[in-house]
Parts: structure tokens; C-alpha cells; sequence
């Protein structure tokens, strides 16, 4: 039996089919696709989008490789500083953009306030793109950290015990031969991150919706925009296409990354006394923590004290008293939000492994090298790349609405993720257990071995999948409009992301009301991140958590 057979199927129908369909849609309507051209500057479309996907890239590829170095270095407390790290990923971007509107805002935010910006970022048309694409930033540098962290990790000790013996010091090692070894996994992690910013709708339109005018708008929104506020279907399928056209090329360089052995990298011979050098990378590594977990102790602050301190200037850092109305009050509201994140993050994620699993095997197991291609560029397009030809499909079919939409959409990334890093798992799975297998006829070895033998690295792969399903802002936006109906048969499909969205609705000067939703949808991830987190971070087989 063909294991991969199953995800094949999904990730065709899913993901392959609708990209080719929405160039095909373009090409059905292109004449009126072009009057797109004349009522939107794209020349600054084009601009904002190559300013925040390349800053963003730039940025959280230095940072992240500036703290894993950081982490690797210290003797003791690798895990609580790598959890502290790690804890923006915990936050949905919809509460990542909500508690940054709060800590920007003029001279109240603390941002605003330590930094002595005196007025908000993202009101002026000449920095709204830069305030959102730092944003962004703070939120995807764990993602580059856990990537360089694990490809430190894996750098043999020997290594480490010959770089000490020929009396190279600190600056050398990390400069001269770690960052050279891992050259693969830095240049990953920079081509990750910039296809990810490229594709990233949550973080612009939660903070600004692409405003002041178009001054923050990229082309995620504006596929959005095209769509749903000018009913232009032919505008939002040019603007996909053009956005999956761009997105191709740092595609096919991280599948010929991938491919290689070798990656050419700089490798310069920076001297510096261990002392000098260890200071500068704690000094930096300590102060850019501090900016990572500083808003997150800001939400919770706000969502748990009285309203009343909220515009004050300077703001008032430290806790005073405990107010639990607006907690009390958003919780109650977001119940069927929370269901709906439940049920979809749950069952997708049970589809992702179930998808994921066997064919990943079969896949290291037969050298079926092709299809771990076609996954991981799958994995590396935008969302907006198949949105409309889904969003089509399941409109005629009555799906709309429902959780059946998000749960059958969701896993083209997150399985074409699990099978990635599953593969990279069964590359040092030891083929004993399979000739065992063989030797003594025992059938269905998939569930019987393979499974049991797996099972740490499924619980870590379904665990980061779910985190990813409990952040979506994009799909439920398009295939849902009403939160679950409590009823049966179930309807209604508006996630927990929805409702911290519309709390930024009419209640924007009510920091006690944002700081509560962003903390009700963050919440429960983040008690799940932090039993993740540990998994993720180890790089052994144990773990299975391998990037390259």
C-alpha cells in the first residue's frame, strides 16, 4: 500500500488544484481584473509589501540567530530563557496586534512612553508600515530562534571540544564555524520568514487595515479588500495571483536550499575576548527579551486592573488592584468563539497527523522526494494563494460557515509542515525496527511500530499544529460570518480571532475590553505553548524537531 496516497489526494485537491485555479480565474476575467489597476496605488501596494516581508526577514533572521547563540552560550537556564523567547509564539497574531495597539498608543502606551514617541505610529501615513512591520518582527523572532537554535544544537561536541583545544575563543567559535555549519538553517529561516511576512494579512489589518488611506496596505489585504469591501472578485483574483506569482521565487530557493549540501557563508575572524563578547551578547539578548515579554505582562496588566488608569501619562506599569469585569464579561461573550476554535484547531490537527504521518515515513522510507518538494512549497505559499478558488467551492457545496470549511482548509499548511519536519524525524529513525517488521510478518507496522516509536515527535507535531489552527485570522474571516449557534446541527464558524478582532470595533479608547479579548484568545495557547515550547527546542531524535 502507497501511504502517502491519502495526502496526495488532500494537498491536490486543496492546495495544488485552487493555486492553478486562481491564475485560470484571472485569465477568465482578466479585462475586468485590470480595472483594479486604475483605482489603487500599487506602486506603494508593491512598496509596503517589499518593506515589511524583507525588513521582516532581515531583522528576525539576526535576532533569532543573535539569541539561539545567547541561549547555546549560557551553562545553565537554557530552558526558562528559551521559553521566555518563545512566548510571543504563543500569542495569536489578532492579540499580538491588539495589545500593540494599546502599548503605541501616544504618550499612554509604554512603548510609547519608554522610548519617548509622543505621538502613535500607526495613525501617520509616514510610519504606519514601519510600525507594523516591527510588530510583525516581535512576533515572528521565536520562530527564527527555535530554527537556529536547533541547528546549534546539532553542531557535534566534538567540534565544540577541538574549537576550545586550538584556543579559539567565543567570537571565533560562533563567527569561524558555528554559523558557517548552520549556514543552511540561517539562509532557511530568512526565505521562511520573508514568505511568510509576504503573506501575512493578520498583523496589517488588525492594526491598521491597511490605513492611514493605503499607507500600510500589502497585497494580502489587498486581495481582502478587493473582494469584500469593493465586491471585485476579479480584482481580489488578479491581486492572488500576482502575490502566488511573487511568492514562487523564495519557493523554489528553499527547495533548492534543501536540496544542497553545502551552502557558501561568510566566515570572518572576529577576535574578540570571551569577557568582551559574552557581554555584549547578554547586554543585547537580555534587552531585546525584556522588549519580547514586556507587552505580554503589559495585557495582562490592563485586562486585570480598573480602567481608570488607563490614559494616564506616564502610565502606571505596575499592577494596583484586580478588576475582573471585563474579563468576566468577555469570557462569558466569547463561549461559542471558543468552541468553534476547539473543534477546528482539534480535528484539523488530528487530520494533519493522520495525513502527515504515514506518508512522511513513506516518503524518507521509498525516497519519495518529489511530493516532500511539492509540500514544502505548498507550505510556502500564501494563503491568499488559494483562498478564492476554496472560498468558491465552498459556496456551491453549502459549506460556508460551518467548521467543515476551516477543518478540511486548514491542514494544506499545517500537514505540508508536519510532513517536512516528520521527515526530517524519520531521516534518523533506525531502519532496525522496519527488517524486525519483515523478519517477523508483523502487517499494519504503521500503527503497530512506527506510531508507538513516533509518538513523541506526533504529540510535539500536533501540538505546534493546533497553536497554528488556534491562530488563524485569514480563513475564518472569509468562510465564516456568525459565531456557533449552540445548536445542532452546528452553524456558525467565527473563532475565538474573530471575536479579539471586534473588540477593536467601536471600543477602541476601552483598553480594559481590548486587553481582555486579546487575553481570552491567547490564553488558552499559551498554557499549551508552554508544554510545547520544551519539546520543540530539543534537536535530538528524540524530539524530531529538525528543520534541515
Amino acid at each position: 500500500m502507497r501511504y502517502y496516497l491519502p495526502y496526495l489526494a488532500y494537498i491536490t485537491a486543496f492546495g495544488v488544484i485552487p493555486f492553478i485555479f486562481t491564475f485560470a480565474l484571472v485569465g477568465i476575467n482578466l479585462k475586468e481584473a485590470e480595472t483594479m489597476l486604475k483605482l489603487v496605488p500599487l506602486d506603494t501596494i508593491f512598496y509596503n509589501t517589499l518593506v515589511f516581508s524583507l525588513t521582516s526577514a532581515i531583522v528576525t533572521t539576526v535576532v533569532g540567530a543573535l539569541l539561539a547563540i545567547f541561549v547555546d552560550m549560557v551553562k545553565k537556564g537554557k530552558r526558562l530563557l528559551s521559553i521566555l523567547v518563545m512566548l510571543p509564539y504563543s500569542i495569536p497574531f489578532t492579540s499580538s496586534a491588539l495589545i500593540w495597539s494599546i502599548s503605541l498608543y501616544g504618550n499612554y502606551g509604554w512603548f510609547s512612553y519608554l522610548f519617548h514617541i509622543p505621538f502613535d505610529p500607526l495613525y501617520l501615513a509616514s510610519t504606519a508600515i514601519w510600525a507594523v512591520t516591527g510588530v510583525n518582527i516581535w512576533s515572528m523572532i521565536p520562530m527564527s530562534f527555535l530554527i537556529m537554535l536547533s541547528a546549534f544544537r546539532s553542531i557535534p561536541q566534538e567540534v565544540r571540544e577541538a574549537s576550545e583545544v586550538d584556543g579559539l575563543t567565543l567570537s571565533q567559535f560562533y563567527f569561524r564555524i558555528a554559523l558557517p555549519m548552520t549556514s543552511k538553517a540561517f539562509l532557511l529561516s530568512f526565505l521562511l520568514q520573508f514568505i511568510l511576512a509576504l503573506g501575512n494579512f493578520d498583523t496589517p489589518y488588525v492594526l491598521t487595515q491597511g490605513g492611514p488611506g493605503f499607507a500600510s496596505t500589502t497585497l494580502p489585504l489587498l486581495v481582502y479588500d478587493e473582494i469584500f469591501l469593493f465586491v471585485n472578485f476579479s480584482g481580489g483574483e488578479l491581486a492572488a495571483a500576482v502575490l502566488g506569482a511573487i511568492s514562487v521565487i523564495p519557493a523554489l530557493l528553499i527547495l533548492l536550499l534543501i536540496k544542497s549540501k553545502r551552502t557558501p557563508f561568510p566566515s570572518p575572524n572576529f577576535k574578540i575576548p570571551n569577557n568582551i563578547f559574552k557581554s555584549i551578547v547578554y547586554a543585547m539578548s537580555i534587552f531585546i527579551i525584556f522588549l519580547l515579554d514586556f507587552p505580554i505582562y503589559w495585557m495582562f496588566v490592563i485586562a486585570l486592573r480598573p480602567n481608570i488608569y488607563d490614559f494616564r501619562s506616564p502610565p502606571v506599569l505596575l499592577p494596583t488592584s484586580i478588576d475582573l469585569k471585563y474579563l468576566s464579561t468577555c469570557f462569558s461573550s466569547s463561549i461559542p468563539y471558543l468552541i468553534s476554535s476547539v473543534v477546528v484547531a482539534l480535528f484539523a490537527s488530528l487530520l494533519t497527523i493522520f495525513l502527515a504521518l504515514p506518508s512522511s515515513y513513506e516518503i524518507e522510507r521509498k525516497r519519495v522526494l518529489w511530493l516532500l518538494l511539492i509540500s514544502i512549497f505548498l507550505y510556502s505559499l500564501p494563503s491568499t494563494s488559494y483562498i478564492i478558488p476554496l472560498y468558491l467551492f465552498f459556496s456551491r457545496i453549502g459549506l460556508l460557515n460551518t467548521w467543515w470549511a476551516l477543518i478540511l482548509s486548514t491542514p494544506v499548511f499545517t500537514a505540508t509542515f508536519a510532513v517536512w519536519i516528520m521527515f526530517n524525524f524519520f531521516t534518523s529513525f533506525p531502519r532496525a525496527y522496519d527488517e524486525a517488521a519483515e523478519v517477523f510478518g508483523i502487517k499494519r507496522k504503521i500503527i503497530k511500530i512506527i506510531t508507538p516509536l513516533s509518538r513523541t515527535t506526533i504529540l510535539s507535531t500536533f501540538l505546534l499544529s493546533f497553536i497554528f489552527n488556534w491562530h488563524l485570522l485569514f480563513y475564518p474571516l472569509l468562510l465564516s460570518d456568525t459565531p456557533y449557534n449552540m445548536g445542532f446541527p452546528p452553524k456558525g464558524a467565527e473563532t475565538i480571532t474573530i471575536f479579539a478582532l471586534q473588540a477593536i470595533g467601536d471600543e477602541t479608547v476601552n483598553w480594559a475590553a481590548l486587553a481582555s479579548s486579546a487575553l481570552i484568545a491567547a490564553l488558552p495557547v499559551m498554557v499549551i505553548s508552554f508544554f510545547t515550547i520544551d519539546r520543540v527546542i530539543k534537536s535530538d531524535s528524540k524530539s524530531g524537531l529538525k528543520f534541515v
